[in-house]
């Protein structure tokens, strides 16, 4: 088509927008967007406010196929339109665009109660992938957001997947811990082994993100992301997997050791295991004394690792404080995994010299009880005597 005959065109549909007929209007936006010229745009624009649900929704579909930086700003304009028709076609606009710009308006329309705005709004985010992730993880600092679509985002994140990684690994930086938690749970789904590095350092840098970091290295351990050490069958409830390892090794040795004693005074049971297991890995012999105090936490299942990791000491000297234990009332549990070690510890001939001596002693524990024997009237009478 000539130059001046697509100029004249236009004209005459721009015209027509501004008809009092609807019908001519709606034409209109269908024309100019076969027309597909960025001129027409700013009148589309307008005719986003036309109070007709059908002008509006064929100006938006004009403006998907004309495309462009100015038509992605209307068409976020149309995602706060009231008809699910015109902001359907808006968000798949905006979709097919990946437009950086639309992800704060499509998390609003995410709490809109029409499904199909929800998992359009959920398609076109996933779409547009990492530049998201700032916005989305900033959506679970609001507590009602949060409560209304929190499920939501968190599934919009995981399907980003990889990709999402790097903008994740940033906001473990962010100052609030909520999205630094909420950070930690999407890399746990996510799996990549990437992230144990940055976990390792939040962990000694904040010891409030103890538990968070566990939690995270325990997933990724249990889907096989991260692989225990090398070598033949490695017991998973003691040795922490290398890369694990590895990541604390790379810190200075005097911030590890003071980390990991604080860890051990962390209310949370779990990461007081998982100080007890890194301290293994690192240390060995030379966090006996760890080992030894944690015999006396109230948790059964430290004490138990406790008690299993200085079994693989091999040392001699940790039989007195196991014995001692014994004296305790440590439960079944307990005492089988302490008659365990010390069968790891002693031969024959000492295991039964401990057995007989620990039943010794609390045979002497135990307080004696006297019997007093008392002879019953067995007289015809002494009932009588009874008041």
């Amino acid at each position: 088509m000539p130059e001046a005959a697509r100029a004249e065109e236009l004209q005459r549909y721009l015209r027509q927008l501004e008809s009092h007929d609807v019908t001519v209007r709606s034409d209109a936006a269908h024309a100019l967007g076969k027309l597909g010229d960025e001129a027409a745009v700013a009148a589309l624009a307008r005719a986003l406010q036309d109070p007709d649900e059908y002008v509006r929704k064929s100006a938006v579909m004009a403006l998907r196929r004309i495309g462009g930086t100015a038509a992605a700003e209307a068409l976020r304009t149309a995602l706060a339109d009231r008809s699910e028709q015109v902001v359907l076609q808006a968000v798949n606009g905006l979709r097919d665009m990946r437009d950086r710009g639309a992800v704060e308006p499509l998390i609003r329309v995410l709490g809109r109660r029409e499904r199909s705005l929800q998992l359009a709004a959920t398609e076109a985010l996933v779409r547009i992938g990492p530049d998201a992730v700032p916005a989305l993880l900033a959506a679970f600092e609001d507590k009602n957001l949060r409560r209304k679509i929190g499920a939501t985002v968190m599934k919009i994140l995981v399907d980003i997947g990889p990709r999402a990684v790097d903008a994740l690994l940033q906001a473990l930086q962010h100052e609030s811990q909520v999205i630094q938690v909420t950070a930690m749970t999407v890399l746990g789904r996510v799996g990549d082994s990437r992230i144990v590095k940055p976990l390792v350092d939040l962990f000694l840098r904040d010891p409030r993100m103890q538990e968070a970091v566990v939690a995270t290295l325990a997933r990724l351990e249990e889907r096989g992301v991260i692989e225990p050490g090398e070598g033949g069958h490695v017991d998973r409830e003691v040795h922490p997997p290398r890369a694990v390892v590895d990541a604390f090794a790379a810190h200075p040795r005097a911030e590890v050791v003071e980390q990991l004693r604080l860890a051990l005074e962390n209310p949370m049971p779990k990461v007081r295991r998982f100080a007890l297991r890194v301290l293994f890995a690192l240390f060995g012999e030379g966090a006996a004394d760890q080992f030894v105090t944690s015999l006396d936490d109230d948790d059964v299942e430290v004490k138990r690792l406790a008690i299993k990791i200085l079994g693989k000491l091999r040392d001699k000297r940790v039989i007195e404080p196991l014995v001692a234990l014994l004296q305790k009332e440590g439960g079944e549990y307990v005492e089988d995994a302490v008659w365990n070690t010390l069968k790891v510890l002693t031969d024959l001939r000492e295991f039964e010299q401990l057995r007989a001596r620990v039943a010794k002693e609390r045979a002497g524990a135990r307080p004696s009880v006297r019997k007093v024997r008392s002879e019953r009237d067995l007289s015809p009478d002494w009932w009588r005597e009874q008041d």
